[in-house]
């Protein structure tokens, strides 16, 4: 096992901050496909261990609070849903937006592709950025 700095952008609006999250990666790893599927299955872990999470009282900070503010909700990061995500269809759509090039991601800096080999023994940060049109529609 290896653990990667994973980029993640807050979703506080007015901070615009990206945090550094430590991911566990499969040193064997040696595709995109391959990491894509490795993250994906870790953040759905987490999100549906924080369903199952029995925390009854977690405290905010008052920036942390200020943030989450910003972004219309304050919340404690429990999951409150009934349901399970799905990690094979997560995992499906998130290859699919790698695909279409909603999401690209970056390692080092560097862009990868989809056709790139990937050594995580020498990558010291992962980036994944998901794009969003600013204008006009789809067709």
């Amino acid at each position: 096992m290896v653990e990667m700095n994973v980029n993640i952008k807050s979703a506080a609006g007015k901070k615009n901050r990206v945090t550094t999250v430590k991911i566990p990666f499969d040193e064997k790893i040696s595709t995109v496909k391959e990491l894509i599927d490795a993250a994906v299955s870790y953040c759905v872990d987490e999100y549906n261990s924080r369903r199952e999470s029995s925390e009854l009282l977690k405290i905010l900070s008052p920036e942390a609070i200020g943030d989450m503010a910003s972004t219309g909700k304050v919340s404690f990061g429990v999951n409150y849903g009934t349901k399970d995500a799905d990690k094979q269809k997560a995992i499906a759509d998130a290859e699919e937006a790698f695909a279409d090039g909603i999401v690209v991601i970056f390692a080092d800096n560097t862009k990868l592709e989809a056709e790139t080999l990937i050594n995580l023994s020498t990558i010291t940060e992962l980036t994944f950025v998901k794009l969003v049109m600013l204008a006009g529609r789809m067709w």
